[in-house]
């Protein structure tokens, strides 16, 4: 450790060395100067850790040298030495920034015992110095990790008031520091959320010497409240909180004041996905037992149908009979599209797209929403020359389902749904107004209702995803965003027209074939029945439809025999296989399903002909099949006339039309 370095100033020389000399013996580094200006000099060549400077001296006195030297380096000791000036000189000096004096003549115990006082109090205050530059620095870093922190970081008193909140509530919230400092914390939560702070702050959690802290999810308010009044709880941030109790040593007596520290993370798009993903949950739960539902219900309409076809290929068109059961044949086919649309939302589909006219899916869908919705009264008006488009059926009626939702909702007290089709021809012009790519001929669909109608920021949001005018919980927001999407996905546009209290229109536009003037009508079959000769064995795991089928392939002239079970028709076909000229095979049957069926037929008869029926299936499992070598398949329920065209079909599939 290097000696300390001291200045002795004063204009006697026998002065200089000699308090130069006591010092020395006492382990100090002492340079000596005989007048101001050399002090000066000699100061701003090195820097001394104290100087001894006598007041009066002749050209340069004193208090000229300290001010000098205090502009060198202001934190120097000086200790004035006075002989002939007076005490007020000294305390003159004090005033001007020196340590201590000394007056001559002075002892040499007063000398030195001075000088170290000096300087260990100049070590003290240079620790202390130190000491508060690295707490300032410190603070400094901590105060910026606080408010750089993605998380709000706050302090509360024992009464709930803000004492501390960091940066991120103005970013996140939009409060300022200076709103929040001295406001209660519970006016800040949504009001559902009032009691858990109030409990918060009176818990016996944050008294000295309670348990660690609590966790718990709240609702902090936005400054901005002019968000969507859709949704109430897009005013608020979802916050995950996380207190702590707070124990700081006063200054003054040393008691604690007791408080809450807390960090709150926001975490509304957790909450949002969550929410998106129960929902996600909840239907395909849904659309599990959805798919259960229609399976069983197939196989009842399976039982209802046939047996209606077998008895009504025994009277006369024209008779009563006949058209009773035409109508039993009517009610079946309205139950079956049901079960058809519980499959479809129970199962991911393998999309297909196939050349259609509109008005088909029109009636259809118009006609199975209408007996939902007894309180809604449906008109069609259909351009009878409708153009053909090549779309996707199931995808179309989709959106088409979703529009007749969209537009009950919007009449909660019943009201009227039109729907529209016409053929028109897109210009070069309009291209833009549609966001087509290019100009030409287009099916456009049209579904009015006479509801609530929609103000111009409703119409703006409505094809947003999630986006929904119902309270939380009555609707995912899904629906219209889904038939954007559709409709997209097939190159068409999607238009809305619709005055609040007036009703809506939405209009969707679908491109036509390049032949758009040739049309597509709707033809419905004439029912034929086609007998045929051949051995059959039918694979099914229902008694009943066992039955109902059993007869309507007899009454078609076919030998038949049956099997209820994988196992039992492959055992069939091991020992009688070379007879079996067909195989009617279930898809869903307990044990061995129709897929690990079919592959062990293959391999025991890889001619024989496969005719796969089923009221559930995955598309992607009846493609696999297909693809697989399957001849053809027939979705239940099905009447007699339907299932003899099939096996038409089958056998001679050179017949088909």
């Amino acid at each position: 450790m290097r000696p300390e370095q001291i200045l002795v100033v004063d204009d006697e020389r026998r002065i200089v060395d000699n308090i130069a000399q006591c010092l020395k013996r006492e382990g100090f580094e002492v340079t000596g100067a005989h007048d101001g200006s050399q002090a000066v000099a000699l100061f701003e060549q090195q820097r001394f850790d104290l100087v001894l400077l006598d007041i009066s001296m002749p050209g340069m006195n004193g208090y000229e040298v300290m001010e000098h030297i205090f502009g060198l380096d202001g934190d120097v000791l000086i200790i004035i030495m006075t002989g002939f000036a007076s005490v007020e000189s000294a305390v003159k000096a004090l005033k001007k920034g020196a340590w201590d004096y000394l007056k001559k003549p002075f002892e040499y115990a007063d000398l030195i015992k001075t000088v170290k006082n000096a300087l260990a109090q100049s070590n003290l205050m240079a620790d202390k110095k130190a000491v508060s530059a690295r707490l300032e620095a410190s603070e400094r870093k901590y105060k910026y990790m606080v408010d750089n922190s993605p998380d709000l970081v706050f302090t509360l008193d024992t009464k709930g008031s803000f004492i501390f909140v960091n940066d991120q509530f103005e970013k996140v919230l939009g409060f300022s520091r200076e709103a929040l400092i001295k406001s209660q914390f519970e006016d800040l939560v949504h009001k559902d959320d009032k009691a858990k702070v109030r409990d918060l702050i009176a818990s016996g959690a944050f008294a000295q010497g309670g348990p660690g802290g609590h966790e718990m999810d709240l609702r902090f308010k936005k400054a901005s409240q002019n968000l969507s009044h859709y949704d109430p709880n897009s005013n608020y941030a979802f916050m995950e909180l996380k207190a702590s109790p707070m124990h700081l040593p006063a200054s003054d007596n040393k008691k604690e004041r007791n408080g809450i520290y807390a960090v709150a993370r926001d975490v509304t798009e957790r909450f949002n996905l969550e929410a998106q993903l129960r929902q996600a949950q909840k239907m395909e739960a849904i659309g599990t037992l959805a798919g259960g539902i229609a399976h069983d219900f197939n196989n009842i309409l399976m039982g209802i149908q046939g047996y209606a076809s077998l008895v009504k290929s025994g009277f006369d068109k024209k008779s009563e009979e006949f058209k009773r059961l035409a109508n039993i044949d009517e009610y079946v086919s309205n139950g079956a599209e049901m079960a058809r649309h519980l499959l479809g939302f129970a199962q991911k589909s393998c999309h297909e797209t196939c050349r259609i006219n509109l008005n088909y899916l029109l009636k259809m869908s118009g006609k199975m929403f209408g007996r939902t919705k007894k309180d809604i009264v449906i008109s069609q008006n259909l351009e009878k020359k409708l153009w053909g488009t090549v779309v996707d059926e199931g995808q179309i009626k989709q959106v088409l389902m979703n529009l007749f939702v969209n537009a009950w909702q919007a009449m909660p007290q019943g009201g009227k749904i039109n729907i529209k089709s016409e053929n028109i021809l897109i210009e070069e012009s309009r291209i833009d107004e549609f966001g087509f790519e290019e100009a030409g001929a287009f099916v456009k669909i049209t579904v009015t209702d006479t509801g609530t109608g929609m103000d111009k920021e409703t119409m703006s949001r409505i094809f947003d995803p999630f986006f929904t005018t119902k309270e939380r919980g009555q609707g995912t927001g899904l629906g219209l965003a889904t038939a954007y999407g559709i409709i997209n996905s097939h190159k068409g546009a999607f238009k809305v027209d619709s005055t609040p209290g007036r009703g809506s229109s939405f209009m969707f536009f679908l491109p036509a074939e390049a032949s758009r003037i040739e049309t597509v009508p709707y033809v419905e079959d004439d029912e034929k029945i086609i007998t045929g000769k051949g051995r059959i064995l039918l694979v099914d795991d229902e008694k009943g439809v066992i039955e109902v089928c059993f007869d309507m392939l007899e009454t078609l002239g076919y030998e038949v025999q049956v099997a209820s079970s994988g196992m039992e028709a492959i055992k069939i076909m091991e020992k009688d296989g070379d007879k079996i000229e067909l195989v009617i095979l279930d898809m869903v049957m307990p044990g061995m399903n129709g897929l690990e069926t079919y592959d062990v037929i293959r391999r025991i008869r890889p001619d024989t002909r496969v005719l796969v029926s089923s009221g559930f299936s995955r598309e992607e499992e009846l493609k696999l099949m297909m693809e697989k070598g399957c001849d053809d398949f027939i979705l239940k329920p099905f009447d007699v006339a339907m299932l003899s065209e099939k096996l038409r079909n089958v056998f001679n599939p050179m017949e088909k039309v």
